[in-house]
């Protein structure tokens, strides 16, 4: 019998997939507490993403790297406000396509284009290194469709390959409009009312600190965190990586980094705590 969250009270801090997290809380028996930290600003106007789309259509990048699934509809949407949609789609054709993650391919293969490569669980950069041994870079000209901020892992990687590397971001995580209820969750934390606090992206954790600068509550948040009675998840590695140098300690990360998964995995933990 699958785990039971038992009415516990699990924040989360997503954005976009919000109703989707709420819903698999709901499902397991908890009750939701959403407290968004970020929003997707989207640059598709901006002149450097202007630029990768010519150059694809034109051909003068030969490897596009695709890390998110917003990201890569963004750059999709920017082609076609430019009037390029069919040559750029018919472009991609000649390159070599790869994806991080289910996400970006789920795009792509609903605007029917082809994927070369996509790395194993748990999708991490060096996943993506590891599964590109066999492909030669050397001297190629490679676009990675960047996170919300710049990846230097990845690009060090990839330019120690021999690649030609540029990042493009199209859209970057700015704080939300209302910052309300990220507040209440800061000012909640240490009160014991909240069971669970969840982190499904690595952007989530900067965001957190940022507002709670802002409103001045920095230390109430370090409190909060520090609660031993707090079980606090991360979806996957990467996530994870961003709280432990952030100095968050992680109670909970599932084997596969999936939203499922992370629920089903902090019922567990929460139960095996009762």
């Amino acid at each position: 019998m699958a785990a039971s969250l038992n009415g516990k009270v699990i924040a989360y801090l997503e954005t976009r997939m919000g109703s989707e997290m709420g819903a698999l809380i709901e499902r397991h028996g908890g009750v939701p507490y959403p407290a968004p930290v970020l929003q997707e600003i989207y640059r598709s106007d901006s002149p450097d993403v202007q630029q990768l789309v010519d150059d694809l259509c034109r051909g003068s990048v030969q490897v596009m790297v695709l890390l998110t699934g917003v990201g890569t509809q963004a750059l999709i949407e920017s082609a076609t406000a430019m009037g390029r949609r069919e040559e750029f789609l018919k472009s991609l054709e000649q390159r070599t396509i790869i994806a991080r993650s289910p996400k970006p391919a789920r795009v792509l293969r609903r605007h029917k284009i082809h994927i070369d490569l996509m790395p194993p669980e748990p999708f991490t950069s060096q996943d993506m290194l590891d599964s590109l041994e066999s492909f030669d870079l050397q001297d190629k000209d490679l676009a990675i469709q960047a996170y919300g901020a710049p990846n230097g892992f990845l690009t060090r990687g990839l330019t120690e390959r021999g690649a030609n590397v540029r990042e493009v971001s199209l859209y970057t995580w700015g704080l939300p409009e209302d910052t309300g209820p990220a507040i209440r969750l800061i000012d909640e934390l240490p009160t014991g009312r909240i069971d669970a606090l969840a982190f499904t992206s690595q952007p989530q954790v900067g965001n957190l600190f940022s507002i709670a600068s802002q409103a001045g509550i920095e230390e109430t948040l370090k409190d909060g965190l520090e609660r031993e009675s707090l079980a606090i998840a991360s979806v996957g590695p990467v996530c994870t990586r961003r709280m432990l140098e952030a100095g968050i300690r992680v109670d909970v990360e599932p084997e596969h980094p999936h939203m499922g998964n992370l629920i089903m995995a902090l019922a567990d933990h929460l139960q095996a705590g009762d």
